[in-house]
């Protein structure tokens, strides 16, 4: 399958594929039980940084696509589910270290999506964000 790239636009439809691909299976059941609810998103590739420089840098080849599967969870997270976003956040730190970051690379980027994802304004990668208002 052809990941998006960054700037691509995800449609409800192409989220549902992503997921399929990415096994999450929860989230496709999630949409299919109301995907008027949802509504189309830009990625951004991991929020914040540049991808291709912190990839190299910070010795993380598949960084993009392990934001792309933090954004998934993230983007059709179910609001209010604190659960379900400390296991995305979980599972994306899991998934940094597996891909051979540091530790300490991993901690900190975990840590940011701890804070930043939730926060009191909400952000275009917020909790919850491809959901319609």
């Amino acid at each position: 399958m052809r990941l998006p790239r960054i700037g691509e636009t995800i449609t409800t439809e192409r989220a549902r594929e992503l997921c399929a691909h990415f096994g999450c299976t929860y989230l496709l059941e999630r949409i299919d039980s109301a995907p008027d609810t949802f509504k189309d998103w830009e990625f951004d590739g991991a929020s914040m940084i540049p991808d291709a420089l912190v990839s190299k840098l910070a010795g993380i080849p598949n960084l993009t696509e392990i934001a792309l599967k933090h954004d998934l969870k993230y983007g059709y997270g179910e609001p209010g589910n604190e659960s379900e976003r400390e296991n995305a956040d979980q599972e994306f730190k899991a998934d940094l270290l597996a891909d051979g970051a540091d530790r300490i690379v991993a901690e900190v980027m975990y840590q940011a999506v701890r804070t930043f994802g939730n926060p009191p304004i909400s952000t275009s990668f917020s909790w919850g964000f491809a959901r319609r208002k």
